[in-house]
């Protein structure tokens, strides 16, 4: 596995001022329903799995009251998390793998479970199926009855990324669902990226019970996005 604390730095400089409109997209269907729900009485139990830079809880606190909201961020890149710390010092930042939900440290005291899980760029990193349904089933177990899973994956494959990154194409790597891997160079190291179909990740909701809320390729075709609810 990639050490991500080898460019760490110069990866979180490059999206510092990066803003995603899926994320955005994200949090007004989350507010779209209870519309006091940030900041209200009934705060929200946020984990963010792998998100780099920070950049979900940033976006949340532009607009809302984030004291209110019971926040942590597990990643593998320690930098990142001291980093994170600095401008967050009263939220929760850990070092854990992602094949790792159903570490102790994710079970919190006063809470019934997660409310809201983000995958931001991150599921896409897991290069086999059997690692893909064993984190989804996890996640299930973490998330309160009725709350959501909220998820980007790139589409590599899209009219606005093919060309960038078709020569990055892993040869013979589609499987059954037509999901592809890529091998991309970041400054001197390479990232390994799963370019899902839909069918695949429609796959992964039904085999771990999800009720599929939304699962579809962004409307600025960078992205896919998927909602999933327990």
């Amino acid at each position: 596995m990639v050490d991500y604390n080898n460019f760490a730095k110069t990866f979180a400089k490059s999206r510092k001022n990066m803003k995603w409109e899926e994320i955005d997209y994200f949090l007004e269907t989350i507010l779209h329903p209870q519309p006091l729900s940030f900041g209200g009485e009934g705060s929200f139990n946020i984990l963010d799995i792998w998100c780099w830079s920070w950049r979900l809880l940033e976006q949340i606190s532009n607009n809302y009251d984030i004291s209110k909201i019971n926040y942590t961020w597990i990643d593998l890149s320690t930098w990142l998390l001291e980093e994170a710390k600095k401008s967050f010092p009263d939220k929760e930042f850990l070092n854990l793998n992602m094949l790792c939900l159903d570490s102790p440290h994710l079970i919190k005291e006063g809470i019934k479970g997660w409310s809201h899980i983000f995958f931001i760029a991150s599921f896409h990193h897991l290069d086999n199926l059997e690692d893909r349904e064993e984190v989804l089933k996890k996640a299930y177990n973490l998330l309160e009855k009725w709350w959501k899973i909220f998820m980007t994956n790139w589409a590599l494959n899209s009219e606005a990324n093919n060309e960038k990154y078709k020569s990055s194409i892993i040869k013979n790597s589609d499987n059954n669902f037509w999901s592809t891997d890529y091998n991309i160079l970041f400054w001197t190291n390479n990232r390994y990226y799963h370019c899902f179909d839909l069918s695949e990740l429609d796959y992964l909701a039904k085999k771990n019970n999800f009720k599929i809320v939304e699962n579809k390729l962004f409307k600025n075709k960078k992205n896919f996005i998927t909602i999933l609810e327990k």
